[in-house]
């Protein structure tokens, strides 16, 4: 008998735990409050993002590193930013009858920017080598 009950058992686990990794790091009493917390966090990745990109432009512009690769670089980024802002604008677009809209939003712009900065790192940062990177690696959060 205890075996019928194991499907229901582990469909009930998955979705309790699918809810807690959906939950917001954020959290507040009001939706200003939530939205406050998210454009914080999202400030603080983005100046991250932008003093990893600036290591990585230093780095690429030294010696021995071909004008291709710099060029190529810049377009990668360039492609990146209207990425994330389309794929951040789809997010809210998904909730756009939502208070909540404009804190997924935040939080899309917060998670691809945290991945975007170790991008950066691990492709530009760090040596194959395993030598002490140029910058120290960058925190991903598990959960926005």
């Amino acid at each position: 008998m205890r075996i019928r009950h194991l499907p229901v058992c582990c469909v009930t686990a998955l979705l309790l735990a699918q809810s807690a990794l959906a939950a917001p790091v954020c959290s507040g009493k009001t939706t200003p409050e939530i939205q406050s917390c998210f454009s914080s966090r999202l400030a603080q990745a983005e100046a991250q993002l932008k003093r990893y990109t600036e290591a990585a432009l230093r780095r690429i512009q030294g010696p021995g590193i071909a004008a291709r690769t710099q060029a190529d670089f810049r377009k990668g980024e360039s492609a990146w930013k209207a990425f994330r802002e389309a794929e951040c604008k789809a997010v809210a677009g998904r909730w756009s009858d939502g208070t909540i809209r404009t804190s997924m939003e935040l939080s899309c712009h917060l998670k691809l920017t945290e991945e975007r900065t170790y991008e950066l790192w691990q492709n530009w940062l760090t040596a194959p080598d395993r030598a002490t990177p140029i910058l120290p690696e960058p925190a991903v959060s598990p959960q926005n």
